[in-house]
């Protein structure tokens, strides 16, 4: 689709005619008769109002003659003004509109030219100035187009040649002036109603150009809307997937967690187990070597020692104290393990999905080691809270703090990011120089759902 305001081949710009081609020609009388009706009602109710105030002059110009006049104005033409003026609330009007204007208006110049006739000169040729207003009111204010305005003026004009000719004897000067005065008021008139209906005509142009235009940017901006929901849903839909995406790959880490945790409970440490009671029944069978002794209690240590350090990698791995009680069970035991006091606050907290735990249970434990590593704090806080359909944790401590927008986050705090928004929850850092850090995040939950295993 091209744009809205290109041109269109249907559509007929003026040019030295006043009319449009085919159809649209229709629209626009149907356009004209709905605007023009009302100055058209209004120039009838003014012409039978002058027309019937200048009555007044007929006895003051032609008193011998006024009678015969007034039958022409009064008996006549106002109530043929006024039949017309009701003809206009019918739906008929509509069609017959100009023609039957302009048959008033003829007729109403021929009556000011029978007033001519009757009158007695010299006072007869006075009226001739009706007939100048006949035309401008003709071409100007009725809303004839303009064929049928230069029309009625033409039979006016012809009208007042034949009686002044035919029917009065009319001095040569008087004709030359009265035709002067109406050769210019035809001019003008028809002058002023070619600019008048060319200017209606540009207007209804120029107005449905506009309702074309307003309808194409209308239907552009449907598909335009229509193509940015289409965007939108996608955006949203791929949102989703990285999202499901990013949540199975932290819920596999997990598991694989839990996989080596497992085998390193199950493989290495019973092995490491089994290697030192094998090397107490071996030292309980030395007899008197000393250095055998000696030799195989070393190694029975060294053994006793592997197997602290493997627990202890098993433990970091995926505590099977979080797996068996639960998260609040978990941070309390290592709370424990603690350099400095930490004090662990729980209330309403159950059981969750493996993978939600996991991610507050290693968060909490990262934010710890940083409070260890670098606040110099003599204490720190754990404050773990469920509402609302989230699980919420907290970690503040009152060490030196920092100033959160000129240090970076490290690697720590960005892996805990990426574990707590993998879930679609959110993490915040807090902290002031001299005034502490807190750690604060949370994760949402579904309340009821049983815990993975």
């Amino acid at each position: 689709m091209g744009s809205p305001f290109e041109p269109r081949a249907d559509r007929a710009p003026l040019r030295g005619r006043l009319r449009f081609d085919g159809e649209l020609e229709d629209r626009f009388a149907e356009y004209f008769v709905a605007r023009a009706l009302p100055a058209v009602r209004f120039a009838l109710l003014l012409a039978v109002a002058l027309f019937a105030l200048f009555g007044i002059l007929d006895g003051l110009l032609v008193p011998e003659d006024a009678g015969t006049i007034w039958v022409i104005r009064f008996a006549f033409v106002c109530p043929l003004g006024l039949a017309v003026y009701g003809f206009t609330l019918t739906r008929a009007f509509r069609t017959l509109m100009q023609p039957a204007l302009c048959a008033f208006a003829v007729l109403g110049g021929l009556s000011i030219v029978a007033m001519i006739v009757i009158a007695d000169p010299p006072a007869g040729y006075l009226y001739y100035a009706g007939l100048v207003l006949v035309i401008f009111w003709t071409t100007t204010l009725l809303q004839l187009h303009f064929v049928y305005a230069t029309v009625a003026s033409l039979a006016i004009v012809a009208g007042y040649e034949i009686g002044a000719i035919w029917f009065t004897d009319t001095p040569v000067h008087i004709m030359v002036s009265n035709n002067f005065f109406f050769v210019t008021a035809a001019v003008l008139g028809a002058a002023a109603g070619y600019g008048i209906e060319r200017g209606i005509r540009t207007g209804f142009e120029q107005r449905r150009t506009i309702e074309e235009q307003r309808s194409e940017l209308a239907l552009h901006n449907r598909e335009l809307d229509a193509a940015l929901r289409a965007s939108l849903d996608e955006v949203r839909r791929q949102a989703q997937e990285l999202q499901a995406s990013r949540t199975r790959i932290v819920v596999a880490g997990d598991v694989e967690r839990r996989r080596i945790e497992r085998n390193l409970h199950d493989g290495a440490q019973q092995q490491l187990v089994a290697l030192a009671v094998k090397l107490g029944v071996a030292e309980s069978r030395a007899g008197n070597d000393e250095d055998l002794h000696v030799l195989l209690a070393q190694l029975r240590c060294d053994a006793d020692e592997a197997l602290d350090t493997l627990r202890d990698l098993a433990r970091g791995i995926y505590p099977p104290l979080l797996a068996d009680q639960g998260l609040v069970a978990a941070l309390t035991a290592q709370a424990r393990k603690s350099p400095l006091p930490v004090a662990v606050s729980a209330e309403g907290i159950e059981r969750y999905p493996s993978e939600v735990e996991a991610a507050v249970y290693f968060s909490v434990l990262e934010a710890l080691q940083n409070v260890t590593k670098y606040a110099r704090a003599t204490r720190a806080n754990v404050v773990l809270t469920c509402s609302g359909g989230s699980l919420s944790f907290e970690i503040g401590d009152d060490g030196v703090g920092f100033d959160p927008a000129t240090v970076s986050r490290g690697i720590g705090l960005q892996s805990m990011a990426d574990r707590i928004e993998a879930l679609g929850g959110s993490l915040i850092v807090a902290s002031e120089p001299g005034a502490g850090s807190v750690v604060s995040g949370s994760v949402p939950v579904r309340s009821g759902v049983a815990r993975r295993r």
